[in-house]
């Protein structure tokens, strides 16, 4: 798989008194999706197809070398060539770069090709402005770095930003990049070549008696003669090139949860971090993935990233509720985080809820059961408001052994689960325990 190499800023590459950020780049500018999209937006957030397109190179110029005293002064370099104006600028590239300040792709959606094209490189002035030009070009050639000396006609490159996470092929399924470190960027598009100046040098043909005359670039040195067609065919920048993309938004995290809905993943991600995911007192599932970052108090130098998944149904793996759109989230996650319902209102038992999580993730991807899971049985707190604490310390221990057997039954598939934590979301018990779990989990990984 090709990465996208990470390039930094033109605002790193040249200094404060060279070509500015905003004179080598063009950022393409957020817009909000229209109302009808926004209302379904759970349906298109991690997936888009765009069409981008490079900037065609300008044209060069063929030029006649002017008679003393009648134009510039042209310079000679140590070879003896002439130094010529500026040819036409290269038409600006596409760039895909990872701004993690962007949680979704909805942003690319109904963007026409227009939107998504790169300048056209400037044609030649040839000898008009040669003055001004001639101590431009020089100072640009001078200061210019050795990543891409920016000319004098040269267009902006359009930036494309994208979340982390996201997954770039072409239309045919050329896989292109998987970015996931910001400021990442991927050339998914380049502009065209700048076509050079030529200086047209003519001269009769030996052994033409209408003494017909031909043009060949002075500076070649070379014998072989060209037509004037040929020459401006030289002259000419390079087209454009159109690329049809697919982007594949994968959640980048390091704990994922799996749950069914109205499991309580959404409160135990409040709980666990300062994020504030969309909570409701009824039954609700999570449409997008919600991201936190796990606070300190479990110890360590640096938090885990969570990400609460949307909720899963029976046959997810054939695209049933939210299907696919939830299973692809588990592909980037270092550990999976089971989150079982253990009240009297659940649909089925613990037991039950785990063998089938475990059952829809091994059909879809067999390599999910390989990663290190934990259980978190959640909702405890209510045995313990109906029963006391008697009661919760017996469905506490009912529950672990359940989960613990279930686990052993399905050893020759994969490893049972790093730890087995009762809690309760809502009322923030147990926690301490699930923070030092997933910590201990994580550098195991």
């Amino acid at each position: 798989m090709l990465v996208g190499p990470v390039i930094p800023p033109s605002s790193q590459r040249h200094s404060p008194s060279r070509l500015s950020t905003v004179d080598r780049e063009k950022r393409l500018p957020l817009r909000a999706p229209s109302k009808d999209l926004d209302k379904e937006k759970h349906l298109y957030f991690d997936q888009v197809s765009i069409v981008v397109r490079s900037g065609n190179g300008g044209d060069g110029m063929l030029l006649t070398l002017p008679k003393r005293g009648e134009g510039p002064l042209l310079e000679k370099n140590a070879d003896g060539d002439f130094v010529l104006p500026p040819g036409g600028g290269r038409g600006g590239d596409v760039f895909l770069v990872v701004d993690p300040s962007l949680s979704d792709l909805l942003h690319l959606r109904e963007r026409s090709k227009a939107d998504l094209a790169a300048e056209s490189g400037k044609d030649s002035r040839g000898f008009q402005d040669w003055k001004k030009d001639k101590k431009t070009w020089k100072t640009v050639a001078d200061e210019g770095s050795g990543l891409r000396t920016a000319g004098l006609n040269d267009a902006r490159d359009l930036i494309i930003g994208v979340p982390p996470g996201t997954f770039v092929r072409t239309k045919a399924g050329k896989v292109l990049g998987d970015l996931v470190s910001p400021g990442q960027r991927l050339l998914v598009a380049k502009g065209g070549h700048g076509g050079p100046c030529v200086l047209k040098d003519e001269r009769p043909i030996r052994g033409d008696k209408q003494s017909k005359r031909r043009q060949a670039p002075a500076e070649t040195g070379e014998e072989l003669q060209m037509t004037p067609s040929e020459l401006k065919q030289m002259t000419q920048g390079g087209e454009h090139t159109q690329v049809s993309l697919e982007l594949l938004l994968r959640t980048v995290a390091d704990v994922g949860f799996v749950g069914f809905p109205n499991a309580g993943k959404s409160t135990l991600l409040a709980a666990l971090s300062r994020a504030s995911p969309e909570i409701a007192p009824f039954p609700f599932t999570t449409m997008m993935p919600n991201l936190g970052v796990m606070t300190a108090e479990g110890g360590g130098k640096h938090g885990a990233l969570l990400a609460d998944l949307p909720g899963l149904v029976e046959g997810a793996h054939h695209g049933r509720g939210l299907g696919r759109v939830f299973l692809r989230h588990l592909r980037r996650v270092k550990l999976v985080l089971y989150i079982l319902d253990t009240s009297a209102s659940a649909n089925s038992t613990v037991t039950d809820q785990y063998r089938t999580l475990r059952h829809e993730l091994k059909l879809y991807n067999p390599q999910y059961l390989e990663r290190p899971h934990l259980v978190a049985l959640n909702k405890l707190d209510l045995a313990w408001e109906a029963g006391g604490q008697e009661e919760f310390d017996k469905m506490r221990k009912v529950l672990v052994r359940e989960i613990a057997l279930c686990a052993a039954e399905g050893a020759d598939e994969t490893a049972p689960p790093v730890a087995i934590v009762p809690l309760s979301g809502l009322r923030e018990r147990g926690l301490l325990m699930l923070r030092k779990a997933i910590l201990t989990a994580l550098e195991a990984c």
